[in-house]
């Protein structure tokens, strides 16, 4: 007997009390995926798209990228194939330096692959709904890295753009990084920013 992958169990309703809120925070948290994939994770025991613990190999972190006003945008969708369901994951952001030291960076992440989280505005009545992991299977790649000096919108930043690869897409949403509540997240959330131990 076939396996049958797409029965749905449970309803879905409205939360009146906290309703959706568009938008992201202002930092965005970016690893790269061998770091990633040399983590250590603890994923819910009844829900595997729940991570509830990462620890990073001895000397790994993550690294903060700042933005403002909505500047990190993120957006996901499904993709319809003939024989699967994958799902595209992308990142747009701008970084407001043109040191020497940001150009070499932005050249290295575009020759990487990466992990991002997001810090979600909404964070639902439990918490949960704050943090998102982009590119946690296959990773996110750069296809677009646009400086205009003369934008006055941006005033000549970088505008980044971070997605999935078109030959590995994701085959999954992103996952939501969630532990009790959402001080206890964010805290978890911070210690990627520090090596680890």
């Amino acid at each position: 007997m076939p396996s049958i992958c797409g029965k749905i169990t449970a309803a879905l309703s409205m939360d009146c009390d906290n309703p959706l809120q568009a938008g992201t925070e202002s930092t965005l948290i970016l690893v790269n995926r061998a770091d990633w994939l040399d983590g250590a994770f603890t994923y819910n025991a009844t829900n595997a798209q729940i991570i509830e613990s990462v620890t990073l190999a001895t000397g790994i972190q993550g690294y903060a990228y700042e933005g403002r006003s909505n500047s990190i945008g993120a957006k996901y969708e499904l993709i319809k194939n003939p024989y699967s369901e994958v799902y595209n994951h992308e990142i747009s952001f701008k970084v407001s330096s043109v040191s020497a030291t940001a150009k070499q960076e932005l050249e290295k992440m575009a020759k990487g692959s990466m992990v991002a989280i997001v810090h979600n505005k909404f964070k639902s009545s439990d918490g949960s709904g704050a943090y998102e992991v982009y590119g946690a299977g296959a990773g996110l790649v750069v296809t677009q890295n646009i400086r205009d000096v003369i934008n006055q919108d941006n005033q000549g930043a970088f505008d980044i753009i971070l997605k999935s690869s078109d030959l590995s897409p994701e085959v999954h949403m992103p996952m939501t990084y969630f532990i009790t509540d959402f001080a206890t997240t964010k805290t978890a959330v911070e210690t990627i920013l520090t090596p680890a131990a």
